[in-house]
């Protein structure tokens, strides 16, 4: 009785027992912890692995829908907790080679982080003395378009900038027809690489143009190269059988699009086929000679200079 009473109450072995289990304890936090730490990196890196693509998808349709021959060439994800942030690049596919033209950021996620960015950009003409167009940030100039259903003021012709250049050069040229052209009737040989601008536009888009182009100083009025949307093909056009492939990528595209305005189009031209779409103007790559070549042709109203490159 009394061994028993004193085993009951022996403090040092009530003190080892306290320690073996604060010890049990402790290994158990740590093992749970462990557990929880991995399985939480493997679950954040699935699901941001998982929103990464899609934003990589969405971001690479917008890109190409409004970005004449343009394309994501590259990104590189800093994930965080169910999400991240991703740097790319824009490239142009410019004919001979492909030509990095802006680094941009997006994020993504669950839980999406704040971008906070800094950009002194530029632009010309802003007196009204001449064309206010932008440029991208490696300061490549951007295109202009003029919708042929709207009367503009004043229209943008490059032909005679193209003619006083002087090099073994690649230029991009955005070419604004006269009036809308059915695939079928659009029978000029064109360079390769060429980009097909689709009227998507709803009557109220159209009759905000044709507000501004009454109102504002005409420097400012056009489209500009991002409310533009079209789509690439990589070989010269001959016949409409070349865009069949093309035009249903472009709807695809227009669906994945980040941009509710590109799903606005796509609702517009879900039910319009190849055939019956009105092209309003191209973007175009060649040679001096082959685009002074093309801009003789009397269906062309505007012209503008994107980019331009050594030919080699």
């Amino acid at each position: 009785m009394n061994d028993f009473s004193n085993d009951l109450f022996d403090e040092e072995k009530i003190k080892k027992a306290v320690r073996r289990g604060k010890l049990k304890t402790t290994i158990t936090v740590i093992i749970i912890s462990i557990v929880v730490f991995v399985v939480l990196n493997i679950a954040n890196s699935i699901i941001s692995a998982n929103y990464s693509e899609k934003a990589f998808k969405q971001w690479d349709a917008y890109v190409r829908l409004s970005t004449p021959n343009g394309y994501i060439s590259g990104t590189v994800d800093s994930k965080g907790f169910f999400g991240g942030v991703s740097n790319y690049e824009i490239s142009k596919d410019f004919k001979i080679k492909s030509v990095v033209i802006e680094r941009k950021q997006y994020s993504f996620g669950l839980f999406p982080s704040i971008l906070t960015s800094r950009y002194s950009g530029g632009k010309i003409g802003i007196t009204g003395e001449d064309w206010q167009f932008g440029y991208k940030k490696n300061g490549w100039r951007e295109v202009m378009f003029f919708h042929p259903n709207v009367s503009y003021k004043k229209y943008k012709d490059d032909e005679e900038q193209i003619e006083l250049m002087q090099g073994d050069i690649i230029y991009e040229v955005a070419l604004s027809f006269e009036r809308p052209y059915k695939p079928r009737e659009i029978f000029v040989q064109l360079p390769e690489m060429t980009w097909f601008w689709v009227d998507t536009y709803s009557s109220e888009q159209l009759n905000e143009f044709q507000q501004e182009a009454k109102e504002d100083d005409w420097s400012s009025t056009f489209i500009r190269e991002y409310e533009a949307l079209g789509f690439s093909i990589n070989r010269p056009y001959i016949s409409i059988h070349d865009l069949e492939g093309d035009y249903q990528e472009f709807l695809e595209l227009l669906q994945m699009s980040i941009s509710s305005d590109h799903l606005n189009a796509f609702n517009k031209m879900k039910d319009v086929k190849l055939e019956d779409i009105e092209i309003l103007g191209v973007v175009v790559y060649g040679t001096k000679e082959e685009i002074v070549e093309i801009l003789k042709e009397p269906f062309i109203r505007a012209s503008s200079i994107g980019g331009v490159i050594e030919n080699y």
